[in-house]
């Protein structure tokens, strides 16, 4: 018979100041890379030659120019993942034994760093080679502090703690493109920075914001890794030490066992899932990020200003689901949550290219945000429900590997894909539809099979859910 662990609940999580650096962390980077993110494409124009001038309102960059240069900057983004999956589950690892603490640490003074080498690169080979450099840190980052995070929120509100976490994270990502572009605005007519430079500020600006965050988890963050926290004895009434949600006693053989061997064929199952839709939902982000800044240039506009609005305000909307969706979750389950919003987000990809202006353009991405902040909560809750707190550095690093992977391919094909396809007609019917919705589509029809894969293999992890079902 099916046995409900009880598990202690996380009271103090909107004032728990563990879990508030762990998520101001987050947004302190997302901040970061929100202000560059607007620019980094032009920069790398800059760079090599292809803009004369700083871009505004009025200029559109030849087509045929971006898509000479659209695999350099699939290349680029490329070498950031590819470093990044190589390295999340060895540092996800090595939080679990020696301390989650000292490697987040690490990372983030490692983005500080980087921030203000980029804004110092000559020419692309610099931006692949910081990049890559980039995506070490990030493997120090991301995972470890997620993991950190789940060994501090109880089971019970792990969906709410995952929505608190993306909404203070997200807060910096969504104010960040749009202060960007009035950053690059400012540099362009108020400073009168010719190219390179103009592009530049936005770097250095970007490592002061990033500064404090290393500075203020090294104050207040304790360890919480299951290797430090045994091996030295400490007591930490926060840590949530508890076992997967759907269990009987079956599902897990030895959960004290750090060897994922250890798991039976149900949770091996479901973790495998996870790992293809990871790698799913990898490959389409990855095709995603090079073509919607090469679509929005060549067709769209090169108003950064405007186009940093236009992000920040789809990712404000979408900010505002993140927490009632976490609730949402779990009070009445996660999987449906999950599952139909990450379809709904690939629906809307897959529109997006066949819009015609900002405003019709605005409109997807904005849906596209939205359904996506619908079921993230939902699926970070699922993830964590199912990997033990012995294996939790460990698989999320693994998972996180494996959407890496797939976001190391993606970028590499978009870029390829876009050049080749983006100045084709197709007659489709009545309709002549541009190339450029290759990737476009490819990208939300790889999207989609991560979700059938979650749909399909992996269980419903809500705890209330899952007493409904035993009693």
């Amino acid at each position: 018979m099916s046995e409900i662990v009880s598990v202690p609940t996380t009271q103090k999580l909107y004032t728990n100041p563990k879990v508030m650096i762990i998520a101001l962390d987050a947004m302190l980077i997302m901040l970061g890379f929100g202000i560059i993110a607007p620019s980094m494409s032009f920069y790398l124009f800059a760079l090599e030659g292809q803009l004369t001038q700083p871009p505004g309102p009025e200029y559109i960059i030849p087509p045929e120019i971006v898509a000479e240069f659209s695999l350099i900057l699939g290349v680029m983004m490329a070498s950031f993942m590819g470093t990044r999956t190589l390295l999340a589950r060895y540092w996800g690892g090595v939080s679990d034994t020696f301390g989650r603490k000292p490697i987040l640490n690490t990372g983030l003074l490692g983005y500080v760093v980087l921030l203000l080498l980029f804004g110092l690169a000559q020419n692309w080979i610099h931006m692949l080679i910081i990049r890559a450099l980039q995506g070490v840190v990030s493997a120090m980052t991301w995972p470890v502090a997620e993991a950190a995070l789940m060994d501090i929120i109880g089971i019970e509100r792990r969906g709410e703690g995952l929505g608190l976490y993306m909404v203070v994270s997200n807060v910096g990502f969504i104010a960040g493109p749009g202060l960007g572009g009035l950053l690059y605005n400012f540099c362009r007519d108020i400073l009168l920075l010719p190219v390179p430079d103009v592009f530049r500020v936005p770097y250095f600006i970007a490592a002061l914001i990033t500064l404090p965050a290393a500075i203020l988890t090294a104050i207040v963050l304790n360890e919480t890794s299951p290797g430090k926290t045994q091996s030295t004895g400490e007591s930490n009434e926060e840590v949530d030490k508890s076992e997967p949600i759907i269990h009987d006693k079956s599902l897990i053989d030895d959960i004290g066992e750090v060897e994922d061997t250890e798991m039976n064929d149900r949770t091996r199952k479901m973790i495998h899932a996870l790992y293809v839709m990871a790698v799913m939902n990898g490959i389409a982000m990855g095709l995603g990020q090079p073509i919607f800044q090469l679509f929005l240039m060549s067709k769209i506009t090169t108003d950064i200003g405007l186009i940093g609005l236009v992000i920040s305000g789809a990712g404000a909307i979408g900010m505002l689901f993140s927490i009632p969706a976490g609730r949402y979750a779990d009070k009445k389950g996660r999987k449906g949550l999950a599952v139909w919003g990450a379809a709904t987000a690939r629906v809307s990809y897959f529109a997006l290219p066949l819009t015609a202006n900002l405003a019709q353009t605005s409109v997807f991405w904005v849906a596209q945000n939205a359904s996506f902040a619908v079921s993230q909560p939902a699926m970070r809750a699922i993830q964590a429900d199912v990997v033990p707190w012995n294996l939790r550095g460990k698989l999320f690093g693994t998972i996180q590997a494996f959407f890496n992977a797939g976001a190391t391919i993606g970028p590499l094909a978009g870029g390829w894909l876009f050049g080749y396809f983006s100045l084709m007609l197709f007659p489709i019917g009545p309709f002549i539809i541009e190339g450029l919705v290759v990737p476009f589509w490819l990208a939300s029809f790889l999207g989609l099979i991560g979700v059938y894969m979650l749909w399909k293999y992996v269980e419903e992890t809500n705890p209330v859910k899952e007493l409904e079902n035993n009693e």
